[in-house]
């Protein structure tokens, strides 16, 4: 595997600088990809990925505005209001009145929202188990090693380095 050596105070100055930076990030890119594929054919949850996703979202961080549930999902206030529509309809989210401004609502993941979370994560961590059980422990020691960086990589872009 390639190595990118991040030295100092610049050290996005030297990954991005790295002739070998645009292939890292492209297999790191494509391999993404493919497990989060993988991991969600195997989900018994009939949730769509955008659903799955604002589900758990509401489910971590508490009831939510919808205009903010959209801006941590990366989509249009009206794109996460369909969303919230049917999550409404299947009962896994309700909305409930802001007790900050009485003109907006919450949304609230229900007692049956929260156990669609559980299972989908129960079933995702199952099936990576199982596909993990197929490595070597040379491969499991750098899995285990790259969680750091794979963690940064997933921080709020406020919060990385």
């Amino acid at each position: 595997m390639t190595s990118i050596h991040r030295a100092g105070s610049h050290a996005g100055a030297a990954v991005a600088t790295d002739p070998n930076s645009e292939e890292v990030a492209g297999r790191l890119f494509i391999a993404v990809a493919r497990l989060i594929r993988r991991l969600r054919h195997g989900d018994p949850t009939p949730l769509g990925p955008g659903a799955i996703s604002a589900l758990g979202t509401i489910v971590s961080d508490g009831p939510l505005r919808v205009g903010d549930l959209a801006a941590v999902e990366g989509v249009r206030a009206p794109t996460m209001t369909r969303i919230v529509d049917a999550l409404v309809a299947e009962g896994n989210v309700e909305r409930v009145p802001d007790p900050a401004d009485g003109r907006a609502c919450l949304v609230r993941a229900t007692a049956s929202g929260s156990e669609v979370i559980a299972g989908a994560r129960m079933a995702r961590s199952h099936h990576l188990i199982e596909r993990m059980s197929h490595l070597s422990p040379a491969q499991l020691d750098a899995l285990y090693a790259a969680l750091p960086a794979l963690e940064a990589l997933c921080a709020d872009d406020s919060r990385v380095n």
